[in-house]
């Protein structure tokens, strides 16, 4: 077939419920416009939007000018796997461009977002040892907690970058997990903080990772061991990129005001990007703040909005 290839993706996984939802989050729901589910907005609402754009499609199957390819991947949410996922999903792909239906369009101020990169993460484990001693006289001791604590506000006051790129970016940091190996009348001699780090689309994670390393040695006296347990590049497309400049004129079509960002979290656009040379936006159907919560639901007009929008971002794509 003449003419460009565009792929469409979405992800079929999600995240596990947890505690606190209201209802069973596998029967779904429909009151009034929403959709109530696990996965309901992340990422059910792209696989719904990209099957109907499927079916509108197929009819005028003839007409299209160039190839759109739907490629529905599995593993987003975790990263166990996910490399050879990849792998095999992106063998013996070629396409000249892509849109990502994970990414929420629509924002409070009426604008509507089209993501055009994203920013890197990295998540990695500080074991912070100390002295364990009966806890009668713990001055005997040293805590590991105690130490920990110590490295945690040295986090806090770290000057993280920020990007002046249009559009901008900054990065972020934060601890999610702490564990010990403590008991009630024992000092803890082992403590364990899962640290997350956001970075900026184009910053460099080994180094990240050397300055939390570099920290850590003047903090954590007694010893320690800093591991990354999981980390992916962000990206940043050129808003010159023929995937943007569609999209761009897809949103005008619709009457959206559109805002070229980077999304704070990691997509799967990343991988297209830098595993497969395929330069994918961002261009979604999500409902804002409704991933990985209780009682997740997707809002039917985001789905509609988002699911024209990229539709119509496919189609100017192709035609340009």
């Amino acid at each position: 077939m003449k003419g460009k290839t565009i792929v469409l993706n979405a992800h079929l996984d999600h995240v596990p419920p947890r505690e606190n939802w209201s209802f069973n989050p596998y029967e779904g729901r429909l009151e009034g416009s929403r959709v109530y589910g696990v996965g309901a907005s992340d990422n059910k609402s792209g696989v719904a939007a990209m099957l109907e754009i499927a079916e509108l499609l197929s009819r005028a199957e003839g007409s299209l000018r160039g190839r759109v390819v739907f490629l529905f991947t599995s593993r987003e949410e975790t990263s166990l796997g996910k490399e050879e996922a990849r792998r095999k999903a992106f063998q013996g792909l070629k396409a000249d461009g892509g849109i990502c239906l994970d990414t929420h369009l629509l924002d409070e101020g009426g604008k509507a977002n089209l993501v055009v990169g994203c920013r890197g993460i990295m998540n990695l484990t500080l074991t912070v040892l100390g002295r364990a001693y009966h806890s009668s006289e713990p001055e005997k001791g040293v805590n590991s907690i105690y130490t920990s604590m110590s490295y945690i506000q040295a986090l806090r006051k770290l000057k993280l970058p920020r990007s002046k790129r249009k559009p901008p970016s900054h990065a972020n940091l934060s601890v999610t997990k702490i564990a010990t190996n403590g008991w009630a009348t024992r000092i803890p001699d082992k403590c364990t903080l899962t640290i997350n780090y956001r970075a900026l689309p184009e910053e460099n994670l080994e180094k990240v990772r050397s300055r939390l390393l570099k920290l850590a040695s003047k903090k954590c006296r007694e010893g320690f061991k800093l591991e990354s347990v999981e980390k992916a590049e962000g990206y940043r497309l050129n808003l010159k990129e023929p995937i943007v400049k569609a999209s761009l004129k897809a949103l005008k079509e619709l009457g959206l005001k559109a805002r070229p960002t980077i999304s704070r979290g990691w997509i799967d656009a990343a991988s297209f990007k830098l595993k497969a040379g395929i330069p994918m936006v961002g261009l979604g159907t999500p409902t804002k703040g409704q991933a990985h919560v209780p009682d997740e639901w997707e809002d039917l007009q985001c789905l509609e909005t988002g699911a024209q929008a990229a539709l119509t971002a496919t189609l100017r794509f192709l035609e340009g």
